[in-house]
């Protein structure tokens, strides 16, 4: 039984307890919740139940609007526990401070990140085009061997963090933290230079992914290409993907056997978010 549903279980009853949204982020010490408009009165009391069932929480924050804005920033409700936003999450050894309400990040792109470190070869330079607070490119920086991480961003806040980030991980001298827009910093500088390029914000990915080609060496490499897909079952999600997007990866030259489909997570009813590991 997931966290928020076992906490509540003692405040609703059994049809109230199927009506909760069944699922709990927890970033750091901080719970992040989703609570139906049905069940918001309550909201209060799961809340301190939440913190009193699971100790090494301290705050209990509910998420009242999708991410919005250019830095895909969640606006949060305070229910529970201390009265603040920023935390140190940590995830296979890496530490990442942040503050939820100023910069986006989501504790359940943990093994994605960790799944692309592995990828990673020894020396290779790596371009992340949207790195926010740092995840993916520490990640690489503490798993891997790169020559050179380069990260963009154009949130200077969450580039505030990310240099902080880079410290708590000893990472300072392998990553380069660049604040503006991708695309146009990649123009003027960074053309030809990577190995391997990561596009992790899907609303961007497909506009930038021509830019991103440009900054492989010699125009050959790996990028990671995120997006969203709908399908009805998990295992229609690559056909999908190849369908949606097929042709316009063919017309950027990625060959149909070099596209390869990796299903991150579901993000909804017969919606998921997938990462095309193309290979140039």
């Amino acid at each position: 039984m997931r966290l928020v549903e076992k906490s509540a279980e003692t405040i609703l009853d059994t049809e109230q307890l199927h009506g909760l949204w069944k699922g709990v982020d927890v970033v750091g010490d901080i719970a992040i919740v989703k609570i139906p408009s049905e069940l918001e009165n309550n909201r209060f009391r799961i809340a301190e139940n939440l913190l009193s069932f699971v100790p090494h929480l301290k705050v209990v924050l509910r998420q009242v609007g999708p991410v919005g804005s250019r830095f895909r920033i969640r606006r949060f409700e305070w229910l529970a526990g201390e009265k603040r936003t920023e935390t140190v999450h940590r995830e296979f050894g890496c530490k990442f401070k942040l503050d939820l309400e100023r910069v986006y990040f989501s504790p359940r792109l943990c093994h994605e990140r960790k799944r692309i470190a592995d990828l990673v070869s020894r020396g290779e330079c790596i371009v992340n085009f949207f790195a926010g607070v740092g995840s993916f490119s520490i990640m690489i920086a503490k798993h891997a061997k790169p020559s050179r991480v380069y990260s963009l961003d154009l949130n200077p806040l969450a580039l505030r963090y990310h240099a902080i980030n880079n410290a708590l991980n000893g990472a300072r001298e392998i990553i380069d933290v660049i604040s503006g827009d991708a695309d146009s910093l990649v123009s003027s500088s960074l053309v030809g230079s990577a190995d391997r390029i990561l596009l992790p914000l899907p609303d961007l990915a497909f506009r930038s992914l021509p830019i991103a080609k440009n900054a492989l060496k010699n125009g050959h490499g790996i990028v990671h290409c995120y997006a969203f897909v709908d399908a009805r079952h998990r295992e229609e999600v690559g056909s999908r993907t190849l369908s949606a997007f097929g042709a316009f990866l063919e017309g950027v030259g990625v060959m149909r056997e070099n596209m390869h489909v990796h299903v991150v997570r579901s993000v909804g009813p017969c919606r998921y978010q997938v990462c095309l590991d193309l290979a140039f």
